[in-house]
């Protein structure tokens, strides 16, 4: 297990939080700060919401952040109590150890983060990386997730590697090494619905101190996820360069038996606040839909 830091510099680092800090004291909500430990390394987890409610885990993308899903998903706190936690080795509170991929590795991790919070079975929503973990945790640990709310989930299909590269790796390449506000904004626009100066910082440091070479949680099949009986949502994306709709949909088909409802809607990969808005009240629906 590698303990090398994500960062390229100690600079890089307290930027690169000094943002995360920033998005956390914007949150109009009052939210907890626990940290549980986990056979790899600790793990440290936002939650808002009455402390008697519903419990909810909202597992966010690659490089997000705890604070930014919390306050997307912020409309459920009405009814729920939400759990965020920091993804382990990627930037935030948690420890920076890569969770080796394979073997089941994050969904471990999860089971190790629901039993240092005390929650046994309960409803999981996640984001592109979020919901590969999500699915990861469904193949390790099914009957932990009463419900699932998946986004562009990561690890459904494989990544057209050519058509990305094209449009996002390379741009974010030659804006490390290169770095102009048009390159900034060229190489994020195919990812984003929304480029507000926030999200522009957090892109700019992120792919300047970073270093974003963590494999996602499968690729999943059938065997992996047979015991996966949890109602399931899912949401996908037209313009997704990263997960195609109909290879999305004909794996999602195949892999998850209890698939209840399937929604494409127009935008990328991160959709802008009204699909958010949209995201929030349609899974808070599911939620409350009897199985």
């Amino acid at each position: 297990m590698s303990t090398a830091s994500i960062y390229r510099s100690v600079q890089g680092q307290a930027e690169v939080l000094a943002l995360y800090e920033q998005k956390l004291a914007s949150l109009a909500v009052e939210t907890e700060s626990r940290m549980v430990e986990t056979r790899f390394g600790h793990t440290h987890v936002l939650a808002a919401g009455l402390p008697d409610a519903p419990p909810v885990i909202l597992l966010t993308g690659i490089s997000t952040g705890a604070p930014r899903i919390l306050e997307w998903f912020l409309p459920l706190i009405k009814d729920y109590r939400l759990y965020a936690p920091d993804p382990i080795g990627q930037p935030g509170r948690s420890t920076q150890t890569r969770v080796p991929p394979g073997n089941q590795n994050y969904g471990k991790w999860m089971v190790d983060v629901l039993n240092g919070l005390g929650l046994e079975r309960l409803p999981f929503i996640g984001m592109s990386f979020g919901g590969g973990i999500l699915l990861e945790t469904a193949s390790y640990a099914p009957e932990r997730i009463s419900r699932a709310a998946l986004i562009a989930p990561a690890g459904l299909t494989r990544v057209p590697f050519l058509s990305s590269a094209v449009k996002f790796f390379i741009p974010c390449l030659l804006y490390r090494y290169f770095p102009s506000r048009e390159r900034l904004i060229g190489a994020v626009q195919p990812l984003v619905g929304e480029l507000d100066d926030y999200s522009l910082q957090v892109f700019d440091a992120t792919l300047r101190h970073v270093k974003l070479n963590v494999p996602p949680p499968g690729p999943f099949d059938k065997e992996t996820l047979a015991g996966f009986k949890a109602p399931t949502l899912l949401f996908l994306a037209k313009s997704d360069i990263f997960i195609p709709v109909e290879p999305a949909l004909r794996r999602a088909k195949e892999l998850l038996p209890s698939l209840t409802a399937v929604e494409v809607l127009e935008g990328p990969h991160i959709p802008p606040k009204p699909i958010w808005k949209y995201h929030a009240e349609r899974i808070g629906m599911f939620l409350k839909e009897t199985q």
